[in-house]
């Protein structure tokens, strides 16, 4: 039998790794309310590795940075708030609707995308979540 997936607040030093990542992204002058800039940092991102213009390395760091901001924005838009969920397969930073169970994975959201090259796909993705996510909008 399936052990159910439990949820979990964020430890202080999981709040601090996400803190950490949107002071970085606000450094870099990238707003986690801005759907187009999160877009537009992963796509030159992805071409200026392709390019070889960024070395591959920075795929980890592009992937963190923008997973943390589209759950930043997903989370100040929704009831959706950040915590670990636990399951036989293990623990798992997501995004969670305590209400209606439903559950995004941000940092393997934005793998996905890398691994595959895909771009223009972050506004779509978050008009996707946001119809999808079914807490009402604050």
């Amino acid at each position: 039998m399936a052990k159910q997936a439990t949820f979990s607040e964020l430890s202080s030093s999981e709040r601090e790794w996400l803190d950490a990542h949107i002071e970085a992204a606000r450094e870099d002058g990238l707003d986690p309310q801005s759907q187009s800039a999160i877009g537009e940092f992963f796509d030159s991102s992805l071409d200026a590795v392709v390019r070889g213009e960024q070395p591959p390395e920075t795929a980890n760091h592009v992937v963190n940075l923008v997973a943390v901001l589209l759950g930043e924005h997903l989370c100040s838009t929704t009831d959706l708030r950040w915590a670990i969920m636990t399951d036989e397969q293990g623990a798992d930073l997501c995004i969670h609707d305590r209400a209606t169970s439903w559950t995004l994975f941000p940092q393997s959201s934005v793998a996905k995308r890398w691994e595959s090259g895909e771009t223009g796909w972050v506004e779509p993705f978050c008009q996707w979540a946001l119809e999808n996510a079914t807490a009402p909008p604050r």
